[in-house]
């Protein structure tokens, strides 16, 4: 049995929190106002996703199922592990693997994923297919009109309503058939060497600012634990996170900033001891510097009642 499910929010926590089963970290990479919609369709062996976003960001993505990624309209490049995703082209992606999923701006995008069983039979069908998904992310052109069928087909996975079991049946055989097209094509594009060992380089800064303390960490500190020098280290960050090291330092101490501000007790937390508690010592910089991100206060954030928990979704719709 079909069934598709809509979540959207003003809130990247609260948004990744309803899209991701186990959860996984948004960063928040723009300015502005933050909002997103997804429709989570899930058509029995696929799963399929729509999501519209605002701002730019960059999330860290666990794949438990292979699939393509693709813009179901014109907008700026997608990148996924640094690879450069246009409106033209199609990400195939392997499961098994961490990526980093980057937007750069308002973009609104679709994916599908096989379970690795299902993906075994896909490929027993197309040799170019399995040659596809042998690695971790190629990115091909497809002829134009394969992609359009794509995105057609895609789009009304989402109006499924109250039809009939066969058509679901039939729209998910479709949408398989179309894919093998636009994942056959000779000439993808896979990964080099370089963008291999900026996402390496990357892997192992977010596993080091994992166990590092919340408060200020020292870049010079992180090359020396990853094993590269400063200079390397930015080129990776501008490549596969679109930010260097410093401001996504900067920015994750924000978000976990805010995090903390939205679970206190304002009748016994102040601001002072959050900032303070997150590296940021002059009280009136980190006011400024966190209104020009999230559009508000830090004292406003503190007084905001906090949503209580959301739902998570069902299913693992592999891409955030």
């Amino acid at each position: 049995m079909w069934s598709t499910k809509v979540v959207e929010s003003n809130d990247p926590d609260e948004f990744v929190t309803m899209v991701r089963p186990s959860g996984c970290k948004l960063l928040v990479t723009g300015r502005g106002a933050f909002s997103a919609r997804s429709a989570l369709i899930d058509l029995g062996g696929l799963y399929a996703q729509r999501g519209t976003e605002q701002l730019a960001r960059v999330v860290r993505v666990e794949m438990a199922r292979s699939g393509v990624l693709f813009h179901t309209k014109p907008g700026p490049s997608m990148y996924w592990d640094g690879a450069e995703i246009r409106p033209d082209q199609v990400a195939i992606v392997r499961s098994g693997g961490g990526y980093v999923s980057r937007l750069t701006g308002p973009t609104s995008w679709g994916a599908m994923t096989l379970s690795d069983a299902d993906l075994e039979s896909f490929c027993d069908s197309s040799p170019q297919a399995r040659a596809a998904f042998a690695t971790g992310c190629v990115v091909v052109t497809p002829p134009a009109a394969a992609l359009a069928r794509l995105r057609m087909l895609h789009s009304s996975a989402e109006y499924l309503g109250e039809t009939s079991e066969a058509y679901a049946r039939w729209l998910e055989q479709a949408l398989i058939e179309t894919m093998a097209k636009v994942v056959g094509f000779d000439g993808g594009r896979s990964d080099t060497m370089a963008r291999q060992h900026h996402q390496m380089i990357i892997r192992r800064f977010m596993e080091v600012l994992d166990t590092q303390p919340a408060g200020t960490v020292y870049m010079q500190d992180i090359s020396d634990a990853i094993g590269v020098s400063s200079r390397t280290l930015r080129m990776a960050c501008q490549t596969q996170l679109g930010v260097s090291p410093t401001q996504f330092l900067l920015l994750r101490r924000m978000g976990l900033a805010r995090q903390a501000l939205r679970k206190a007790d304002p009748g016994v937390t102040r601001v002072t001891d959050v900032a303070t508690e997150f590296g940021f010592l002059e009280l009136g910089r980190f006011a400024v510097k966190y209104r020009q991100i999230f559009g508000e206060t830090p004292s406003s954030t503190l007084r905001s009642v906090c949503a209580p928990p959301v739902e998570r979704a069902p299913r693992d719709y592999a891409f955030a």
